[in-house]
């Protein structure tokens, strides 16, 4: 007798249970059974009696696994069984097929869609055009930049490339330095250089000599003089305070390094650290002494070093990450000569940090800050001011700028917020020209830029490679030069009421001897409008570059033009 038949024969003899004639049609009960008896009769024959009954001890195994319909229809699990014959090698080539065939599939498919998806022409969240198609030429195959060219095209204009990158992001939110609910990107210390610290080199004191002849070349025209309205020195006076109104901790006292620019993540706000340098705050206080030296006194100069978020929001127990920036600007005004004058906006904001004048995802300030910013400078210029409640505020939601496009952090990408700026009443007139006064079309001065939205600060005039004249209505005889890098931007708005005609210079686009300039437009006031980190960094040498400019450009000058920091931010 064999198992098989074995096997029936004592079911039938010792259940109850229904049984059907074919083994194959065993229930779960039988099964079970079944393999009960065949590891009884597997323990009872002597290995003679195993071959000779054919007793498969791996078919026994799969019988006890094996899960069949019952005859009353319930529903239960069927683990698949290999065929028999078939073996290991072949089930495994025959699933090595289907796997190749599905990726083979997939690959064709993804194929066809990046070829007739519509691609895209500039990525908002890295906030520049992406890639064009190569234009072909003969020379171009040749060398080999053709083709090179088609596969950066393909590669940099993924469809749907912004969807992608904002995926990632949240994946790659494990990255950068952690400290509890802080995420730190890009930090650390690094020593400052004799380079670094007399980059800028501008004589404290000049000789008698100098004196006279600056003093004799810079003898202002009468009717310029008479149209000057100077600030009451009575009402006005060059202070600024001994301890930070702010009352934030010193930071890092770095006369002798740098911080490099790293940026904080902390509850859904990124904040660039600050590294600050005395000696370069020095440079640049001797600089705006200079202008207004060789400008005389027919012009009123003015410095406002804009703080940056970092000196108002940054936890006090991450203060050993940053200098203080209350340190540096008190620095600068400490070398600012008496006949200039110090816009004390840092004691200004310290009284609104409850109110949204910095961004929480872009490295500028906001429109508010600029705001109280601009009433403190018509303080101190003497000129009028309109109030908040005159303009149209304008608020775009959804935005998220620089701070993210440069940690690709997923907490600064899910929380987005409002760009919110403010159109003055009055009409005025903005007219561009290109960066050595060429030109001169009239436009707007508010740019549309809610498509973009990572680009938003650009709504101010559209960025900063111009130079951009603004007529008001104002009949006061005060021209006002803006000396800035973006920062300024934000300011314009609010003084369309304050002056005659606004002039805005971007220092690191301007390609024209600024003091020629200043004389040939009869300009009664120029602003030196820039963050803490133009007033103390890399930047500053631009100041001195467009006040000596010829015409000739160094290369180390067309390379720096740019101004970055650290991660690509152009700083300002």
């Amino acid at each position: 007798m064999t198992n098989d038949e074995y096997i029936p024969k004592r079911l039938k003899e010792n259940s109850d249970l229904p049984y059907k004639e074919e083994n194959a049609d065993y229930t779960p009960q039988y099964a079970a059974e079944a393999a009960e008896i065949s590891e009884e009769l597997a323990v009872s024959m002597t290995e003679k009696e195993a071959e000779a009954f054919d007793f498969d001890r791996e078919i026994t195994a799969k019988i006890r696994s094996e899960k069949v319909v019952q005859p009353a229809g319930e529903q239960v699990d069927v683990l698949p069984v290999k065929k028999k014959g078939l073996s290991d090698e072949a089930f495994q080539k025959r699933l090595n097929v289907i796997t190749a065939a599905a990726l083979g599939v997939f690959a064709a498919v993804l194929a066809v869609l990046l070829t007739v998806l519509e691609r895209p022409e500039r990525s908002v969240i890295e906030q520049r055009p992406l890639a064009e198609f190569p234009a072909f030429s003969l020379s171009s195959y040749l060398d080999g930049s053709y083709t090179k060219d088609i596969s950066t095209w393909y590669t940099d204009t993924v469809p749907y490339r912004d969807d992608f990158k904002n995926v990632n992001s949240n994946i790659a939110n494990l990255f950068g330095i952690r400290a509890g609910d802080v995420k730190f990107y890009g930090v650390g210390v690094i020593e400052s250089s004799e380079e670094e610290s007399s980059d800028i080199s501008v004589p404290e004191e000049s000789s008698k000599e100098e004196s006279s002849a600056v003093s004799e070349e810079s003898e202002p025209e009468s009717s310029m003089e008479e149209s000057v309205s100077e600030p009451e020195s009575s009402a006005i006076e060059n202070s600024f305070p001994e301890d930070d109104p702010a009352d934030r901790p010193n930071g890092l006292e770095m006369e002798e390094g740098l911080i490099t620019n790293g940026i904080l993540v902390i509850d859904k706000r990124g904040i660039m650290l600050y590294g600050g340098s005395f000696n370069v705050g020095k440079n640049y206080a001797n600089i705006v002494n200079t202008y207004k030296k060789q400008l005389g006194a027919g012009v009123n100069v003015y410095s406002m070093v804009i703080p940056t978020s970092v000196a108002y929001y940054l936890p006090e127990k991450y203060a050993s990450y940053t200098a203080s920036q209350f340190a540096n600007i008190k620095n600068i005004h400490e070398h600012l000569a008496a006949d200039v004058y110090d816009v004390d906006v840092y004691s200004a904001l310290s009284h609104h940090t409850d109110e949204d004048i910095y961004t929480r995802t872009d490295h500028h300030w906001a429109s508010l800050g600029a705001y109280y910013a601009s009433e403190e400078f018509a303080r101190v210029a003497g000129v009028p001011f309109a109030d908040l409640s005159t303009y149209e505020k304008v608020s775009v939601p959804g935005y998220v700028g620089t701070l993210y496009t440069y940690t690709k952090d997923a907490e600064l990408l899910n929380n987005p917020e409002d760009f919110v700026y403010y159109k003055p009443a009055a009409p005025f007139e903005t007219y561009y020209y290109d960066t050595a006064y060429n030109g001169g079309s009239k436009g707007a001065f508010f740019i549309d830029f809610t498509n973009m939205k990572g680009s938003l600060y650009c709504t101010f005039m559209g960025g900063d490679a111009k130079i951009v004249r603004v007529k008001t209505n104002v009949n006061n005889g005060r021209k006002l030069v803006v000396l800035k890098e973006s920062y300024g931007n934000a300011l314009i708005p609010f003084l369309t009421g304050s002056f005659e005609e606004i002039y805005v210079v971007d220092i690191r686009y301007f390609d024209l001897n600024v003091i020629d300039f200043i004389r040939q437009h009869g300009i009664t006031d120029v602003l030196f409008a820039n963050c803490a980190f133009t007033a103390t960094g890399p930047n500053c040498k631009h100041f001195e570059r467009i006040r000596t400019y010829t015409g000739a450009v160094s290369d180390e000058e067309e390379e720096s033009s740019s101004g970055t920091g650290g991660h690509g931010v152009t700083l300002g």
